[in-house]
């Protein structure tokens, strides 16, 4: 792996926010910055001269917005497959971070981040996502993250640790307690049900202090809730928490709940596949 961060552009203004946020993140972890700019090929265009033009788009689009980027930048121009053209770049290029922007004017990023395509750019990247929602400096000081205690989750906090010095992650879990009236169907009495959410409870804190030991405990710390974990519950305790940066976990398919949670988020999100 390279300390060369990806940044995939379509010209719009939210790309153009995500190659600002990848310059910043370049620069302060003493990194390349290769932007990358894909012409979605057309039958009715010439390959060669499509490529051509959208080279010399983009270093006008580079020179015009970044003229003086105190780091070093390389450009890319490929005529193709969006998802297949990024995901084929950045294995290339040996990149640790991939940057895009949530929605581009041409709906190509529209189409990565919230249709079929982001399942398949998730699942196909190599690297971690950072899907830029806001047009904050990425001064990423507290993260957010969802846990179950996996050895994903805990791979996660590593990488994220690694990506971006000194930040500070909060894990939130749910614990899982089935509604009263389930157990009262079972029958279960409230004296039951009381021990029974107890002891889910105290199982949870449990496994929680066993996970916190694997990392660096100057810099982590656990939120334990109980309910139903839904997008708008998590995305609510995050933003209580101060965090700038939602950092969410993927085996390779990303659920309805994380789509839920990079479309409605207004805190940037990091996704990486285990």
């Amino acid at each position: 792996m390279k300390n060369r961060i990806a940044v995939a552009t379509d010209f719009s203004q939210n790309s153009l926010i995500a190659i600002s946020k990848a310059l910043y993140l370049a620069k302060k972890s003493k990194s390349t910055l290769d932007v990358v700019h894909i012409v979605e090929h057309s039958i009715f265009h010439d390959p060669k001269q499509s490529k051509r033009t959208g080279k010399e788009a983009l270093a006008k689009f580079i020179l015009e917005h970044f003229p003086n980027p105190e780091v070093v930048i390389q450009e890319f121009c490929y005529v193709g497959s969006i998802v297949k053209g990024i995901c084929k770049h950045i294995k290339e290029r040996e990149c640790k971070l991939l940057c895009v922007g949530s929605a581009g004017e041409n709906h190509h990023l529209t189409e990565i981040l919230l249709g079929s395509t982001a399942k398949q750019i998730v699942k196909k990247s190599q690297i971690p996502v950072l899907i830029t929602k806001n047009e904050s400096l990425p001064d990423y000081i507290n993260a957010f993250s969802p846990t179950d205690f996996s050895n994903n989750s805990l791979k996660l906090a590593k990488v994220t640790k690694k990506l971006f010095d000194n930040i500070k992650i909060t894990f939130y879990h749910m614990i899982n307690r089935p509604f009263e009236i389930r157990l009262g169907h079972y029958g279960a009495d409230d004296e039951q049900i009381s021990k029974y959410n107890k002891s889910a409870e105290e199982k949870a804190k449990e496994q929680s202090k066993k996970f916190l030991k694997e990392l660096d405990k100057n810099n982590v710390n656990m939120v334990l809730d109980s309910g139903i974990l839904t997008y708008t519950r998590l995305l609510s305790v995050a933003e209580s928490k101060n965090s700038s940066l939602v950092v969410l976990p993927t085996s390779g398919k990303v659920s309805f709940f994380a789509l839920d949670v990079l479309e409605h988020s207004n805190l940037d999100v990091l996704i990486c596949k285990f």
